[in-house]
């Protein structure tokens, strides 16, 4: 039986230390060969705090761990066992719901990003095409209709040409702020 992704559930906030734990465990009862990667996917945010630049880790996901793993009962009761573990995601309790390979590729990208660009990129998913009929959903040209002239991937922002009083006017939206005309 192959390897999958599953999604185990946590306590916000210990995160990190919880891996640790289901690591040593599953390396006590020699269960290794069954577990591959476990993965917490984060961003890092430079803001400046009482003036001066401060670093930090958000969590992406708070309260799941991603744990690429062979599924068997021994494995999913070593890692429910372990403290602050409240189970796994999916319907079934004795037999979670695996990601599909899209949705694992998608984690993998997230987490693995080497820099804040790449990862906002990955976590972006633009909609929109090039010359595209858009209507923008929020702020000052809420309920306008516009064609989409420029995509920025990495900024997760997208040019639309609006008409302003008979005149093309660029507006740039992000890609929430405009949904897709019939």
């Amino acid at each position: 039986m192959s390897m999958r992704w599953y999604v185990v559930k946590a306590v916000s906030g210990r995160e990190s230390s919880i891996k640790e734990l289901i690591h040593a465990q599953i390396k006590g009862r020699k269960l290794e060969a069954f577990i591959g990667e476990m993965l917490i996917p984060a961003e890092r945010i430079t803001e400046v705090k009482r003036g001066k630049k401060v670093s930090t880790e958000r969590k992406l996901y708070p309260g799941y761990i991603y744990v690429e793993m062979t599924l068997n009962n021994n494995v999913i009761d070593t890692i429910k066992e372990v403290d602050g573990v409240t189970g796994f995601l999916g319907a079934d309790p004795r037999n979670p719901d695996p990601l599909t390979v899209a949705e694992a590729e998608q984690i993998i990208k997230v987490a693995k990003a080497q820099s804040p660009e790449e990862q906002r990129q990955a976590l972006v998913q633009i909609p929109f095409q090039l010359d595209d009929m858009v209507k923008v959903k929020e702020g000052t040209f809420a309920g306008m209709e516009g064609v989409v002239a420029e995509i920025n991937a990495q900024k997760g922002e997208i040019r639309v040409m609006i008409t302003v009083f008979g005149r093309q006017t660029p507006v740039w939206l992000e890609v929430w702020q405009a949904e897709a005309v019939a």
